[in-house]
């Protein structure tokens, strides 16, 4: 029971608003940790949490069977065998993405996965919520999500470190050219990492869902070719 409360209260300062957690912090400090802690909660917690996807999958497919099979027990049995491979796929990507949260808390990440990679069902592994369909609008546009996570992904873990040179350039650009030049390159190693920690992660689990947002510090631009100073 006390390490039941110990680990409330933990969860309690590591969250949002959590009480306490700005204790003795000013308001620049909280705003800047924020991020930080509710990127690791999310990942800790889908991490942990992520075999779930497997049974739960597997009752989803019994509970909603297949549309276009109107015998309600073959729909239902057809349904379970899908949902238990689908539980598969759905444990790795919120386990995968759970780490990669913990792991790269720190470091900034893409501003959006709109489009990019198909969503989870819900935003905990035993919610229900509304699965993705990949036959809407039509399968071509249903399955898109997956080749622009690998290529997203392999963009920002090979090509990642344009963001160092081209921080430094901002950086130089500045009314202070020596110390924004410095500033920039800590700055371009900073966002070098996270491209390629976030990155790598896409691409090895591209065939997989992954949250639909991130709650991290967001690159400047989603692609590191956009990154490119002119």
């Amino acid at each position: 029971m006390r390490h039941a409360l110990i680990v409330a209260s933990m969860a309690a300062l590591l969250t949002r608003g959590g009480i306490g957690f700005a204790a003795g912090m000013d308001d620049q400090v909280q705003n800047a940790a924020a991020p930080i802690a509710a990127k690791l909660v999310r990942g800790a917690v889908n991490a942990v949490t992520g075999i779930v996807e497997w049974p739960m999958q597997t009752y989803k497919g019994f509970a909603r069977g297949v549309g276009f099979i109107k015998n309600r027990p073959l729909s239902a049995g057809v349904g379970t065998v899908l949902g238990f491979f689908r539980g598969i796929v759905h444990a790795a990507g919120r386990t995968g993405s759970g780490f990669t949260e913990v792991v790269a808390c720190w470091l900034p990440n893409p501003k959006s996965n709109k489009g990019v990679g198909i969503p989870f069902d819900g935003e905990y592994a035993w919610d229900m919520g509304t699965a993705y369909d990949i036959f809407k609008p039509t399968l071509a546009e249903g399955l898109k999500p997956y080749p622009r996570k690998l290529v997203r992904g392999l963009g920002n873990g090979f090509g990642g470190i344009v963001d160092v040179p081209d921080q430094i350039i901002k950086g130089a650009s500045s009314d202070s050219p020596v110390t924004g030049a410095l500033f920039g390159a800590v700055k371009g190693v900073w966002s070098w990492m996270g491209r390629g920690v976030h990155g790598f992660s896409e691409a090895i689990l591209f065939l997989t869902p992954n949250p639909e947002d991130h709650l991290g510090y967001p690159f400047e631009q989603d692609w590191f070719w956009d990154d490119i100073h002119q």
